[in-house]
């Protein structure tokens, strides 16, 4: 039997714009919940800003899909980000140059495949968009205790909401996972570099180059977190088995 379709069923999508110090910054096209944690968090693995206490003051308008933030030290060079986030359609530039310039992240944090998978469950029980319609992405943030999940039709949305969730909180990024329903690709890995998250993991695989990317730039990538298949693609200390 074929369901009638009920926009209410559906997952949200609409155009949310930033402004920086006055000035536009971009358009996301997203998810128009938790949209303070979405610009810190994007903020911040974009590497516009270098952490939470730039930021000076944020206001965001859910009605009017709008955000405003005024912060200090914003860098201005957003090129390289710009080109990175251009592979995530497909379509890449020459940016090998750019890469070789990133830097290493560097952690004592040691996480168990256990403590992986519990945090997976966790995910996908507080995903309540995920579970009533599907068509969106969830992300989560883990962090001792913790683990704290929020969605977006966009993958990297969701993984600026749970950064700047963590930010906004005082939580030490550098002792944090980030773990996602979609695929890692590099300008994933990416926006793990700028807010220094050494793990990333997904339920699928990464692309090539994110584990290229994760491997020169010291983030632990797991892939196929939830099944008999389970893999460390990159730099295995962190990962207790």
């Amino acid at each position: 039997m074929i369901g009638e379709l009920k926009l209410y069923d559906l997952s949200e999508e609409y155009p949310v714009t930033m402004y920086i110090n006055g000035s536009k910054l971009l358009t996301l096209m997203c998810t128009p919940s938790d949209l303070k944690e979405l610009a810190i968090g994007h903020l911040i693995n974009t590497g516009i800003i270098k952490d939470f206490n730039d930021i000076q003051t944020v206001g965001a308008c859910e009605d009017l899909r709008k955000v405003f933030i005024m912060a200090e030290n914003v860098k201005e060079d957003k090129s390289m980000l710009k080109e990175m986030f251009s592979t995530g359609c497909g379509s890449g530039h020459d940016i090998s140059d750019k890469l070789d310039t990133m830097p290493v992240v560097e952690s004592y944090l040691r996480i168990n495949l256990k403590r992986v998978q519990e945090a997976f469950t966790k995910m996908y029980k507080d995903a309540f968009r995920y579970q009533q319609h599907g068509g969106i992405h969830a992300s989560a943030i883990v962090y001792n205790s913790e683990v704290v999940t929020k969605e977006d039709v966009a993958r990297h949305n969701s993984h600026d909401k749970v950064t700047g969730y963590g930010a906004i909180r005082g939580w030490d990024l550098n002792k944090c996972v980030i773990i996602t329903t979609g695929r890692i690709s590099a300008d994933m890995v990416c926006k793990a570099v700028n807010s220094r998250v050494p793990i990333i993991c997904s339920r699928s695989n990464p692309t090539t180059l994110a584990v290229e990317l994760a491997n020169r730039c010291g983030i632990t990538l797991i892939g196929r977190a939830m099944s008999k298949e389970i893999t460390i693609f990159t730099h295995r200390e962190r990962v207790v088995l």
